[in-house]
C-alpha cells in the first residue's frame, strides 16, 4: 500500500478548505478579500471630502448607498474577465434629491485611447466607442462642477459599434462590506463580465490596459491599470505544484 506524506495531505486539505470557504465568483476567482479595496476612497479631490455630494454628504444618507468599492481584471488565452464590487445594484437612489443615479459603463483601452472600448452595463454588450457622455445633469450630481466633471470623464457610451455580447452577471452578497459609512447598509453587489478576446482588437502586445467607471452623480470614481498578460488557471498551477511535490516525496 502506498503511503502519502502527511504534509502533502495537509496541503491538499488546506487548499480544498480554502476554496470551499472562499467567495464564489461566477466566471473568475478574484479572491474573497478585495470587496472594499476602494472603500470610501476615490482618485480625485472632492470638495468637503470623498463623495460629499450626495454621499455621505450634507443630507446624511450614508456612504454605502453610493460607494464603488473595487475593480479587478484577469485574462486567459480566450477570455478577458472584469469584476466590479459596489454597494448598490444598477442604480443608487437618493432620498434627499428624490432621484436615482445609474451605474456608469465600464470603459477601458490603452494609453493611446483609454476609452476605446466600453462594457455597456445596460445591455451587456462590448462596444467600440465613438463618442461618450459625461455624468448626468441632475440635482445632486457634480455636473455643475466643471473641474470634477472633466476629471471624472466618461460616464456612459453614446455612439459606437457593437463588437459582440458578453456573459454578464450581477449578484448580491449581504454582509461582505467590512467598513461601512454609517448609516450605510453595508451591502455588497458584484458584477462580472466574461469577454471573448477575439472581439477585442488593437491591444495585443500593449503593456497596460486602463479601466474606469463612475456613478451617475459622479460622487465616486474607480480607475485601474492592469497588465494584459494571460496567466494559467490557478487550479493548473496548484496541480502542477502538488504533482512536483508528490514526485519529490516519492523519490525520497
Amino acid at each position: 500500500m502506498k503511503r502519502f506524506s502527511p504534509l502533502l495531505i495537509a496541503v491538499v486539505m488546506f487548499c480544498f478548505t480554502s476554496v470551499a470557504m472562499g467567495f464564489n465568483w461566477t466566471y473568475n476567482d478574484f479572491g474573497d478579500t478585495p470587496f472594499d479595496a476602494d472603500n470610501n476612497t476615490a482618485p480625485i479631490n472632492y470638495p468637503s471630502g470623498v463623495g460629499y455630494l450626495p454621499s455621505p454628504g450634507n443630507l446624511g444618507e450614508g456612504g454605502e448607498a453610493f460607494d464603488l468599492e473595487g475593480m479587478f481584471m484577469a485574462m486567459d488565452n480566450d477570455y478577458l474577465y472584469v469584476g466590479l464590487t459596489k454597494s448598490f445594484g444598477m442604480s443608487a437612489y437618493s432620498t434627499g434629491w428624490g432621484t436615482s443615479f445609474n451605474q456608469g459603463d465600464i470603459f477601458f483601452g490603452t494609453s493611446a485611447n483609454k476609452n476605446a472600448f466600453a462594457l455597456d452595463v445596460s445591455t451587456g454588450n462590448l462596444v467600440s466607442v465613438k463618442t461618450w457622455n459625461f455624468i448626468n445633469n441632475k440635482p445632486g450630481s457634480y455636473y455643475g462642477n466643471t473641474t470634477i466633471r472633466n476629471r471624472i470623464g466618461a460616464f456612459e457610451m453614446a455612439t459606437g459599434n457593437v463588437l459582440g455580447g458578453t456573459n454578464q452577471v450581477m449578484n448580491f452578497w449581504q454582509g461582505l462590506e467590512t467598513n461601512p459609512l454609517a448609516p450605510g447598509n453595508g451591502d455588497t453587489y458584484t458584477m462580472e463580465w466574461k469577454i471573448s478576446r477575439s472581439n477585442i482588437t488593437g491591444w495585443d502586445g500593449v503593456s497596460n490596459l486602463f479601466f474606469h467607471t463612475t456613478l451617475g452623480c459622479g460622487n465616486d470614481l474607480i480607475e485601474r491599470t492592469f497588465m494584459p498578460i494571460p496567466e494559467p488557471a490557478t487550479v493548473f498551477l496548484l496541480g502542477l505544484g502538488l504533482f512536483g511535490f508528490g514526485l519529490i516525496t516519492r523519490r525520497k
